[in-house]
C-alpha cells in the first residue's frame, strides 16, 4: 500500500518557490504604489493650480498664504467638495498654499518662490517619484517642504 501525502523535501521546495515569487513581487508592488501616490500629488497640484488661476481671474489677486494641511477658504468654490490638503494617513503628506510675497519680493530670498503649492513630507521616495514624473518647477523650499512653483523671480 502506497502512502499519500508530500515529503518534507516537496513541501520545502514549494515554500522556496512561493517565497521567491513573493520576494520578486513585493518590490514591484511597492514601486507601483509609490508611483500611484506621486501621480495623485501631481494631479492634486494641477487641480489647485487651476483653482488658483480661476480665483486670480475673478479677483485679480492670489489667495493669502495658508497653514500646512489647511484648506484656503478662498479656493473652496473652485475645488471638489471632498478635496483635502491633508492626505494623512493614506499618504505621508500635506499640502500648503504658499503666498510668499512681502512687499513684492519673495519672503524666502534663497528660493525666489512667490506662489506655489508645497508638499510637506518625510517620504523621500515620494519626492523622488514626483521629481521623476513632473516636468515643471518642483524644488525644495524650506524644512521638509518641496514646492510646485507657480511663479518665482528668476535670478
Amino acid at each position: 500500500m502506497k502512502k499519500r501525502g508530500f515529503t518534507m523535501l516537496e513541501v520545502l521546495l514549494v515554500l522556496l518557490i512561493i517565497s521567491t515569487l513573493i520576494s520578486l513581487a513585493i518590490p514591484n508592488y511597492l514601486e507601483i504604489r509609490k508611483m500611484g501616490q506621486a501621480v495623485r500629488v501631481i494631479t492634486d497640484f494641477e487641480a489647485v493650480r487651476t483653482a488658483v488661476a480661476a480665483y486670480y481671474a475673478e479677483t485679480g489677486v492670489f489667495p493669502p498664504d495658508y497653514y500646512p494641511g489647511g484648506f484656503p477658504p478662498e479656493l473652496k468654490p473652485y475645488l471638489k467638495k471632498d478635496f483635502k490638503f491633508n492626505l494623512k494617513p493614506a499618504i505621508n503628506a500635506t499640502y500648503d498654499w504658499d503666498n510668499w510675497v512681502v512687499d513684492g519680493k519673495p519672503k524666502h530670498p534663497k528660493t525666489n518662490i512667490l506662489y506655489g503649492i508645497s508638499v510637506t513630507t518625510t517620504d523621500m521616495a515620494l519626492i523622488t517619484k514626483i521629481k521623476g514624473l513632473y516636468n515643471g518647477p518642483f524644488q525644495w523650499s524650506i524644512n521638509q517642504n518641496y514646492t510646485f512653483v507657480m511663479e518665482y523671480i528668476t535670478k
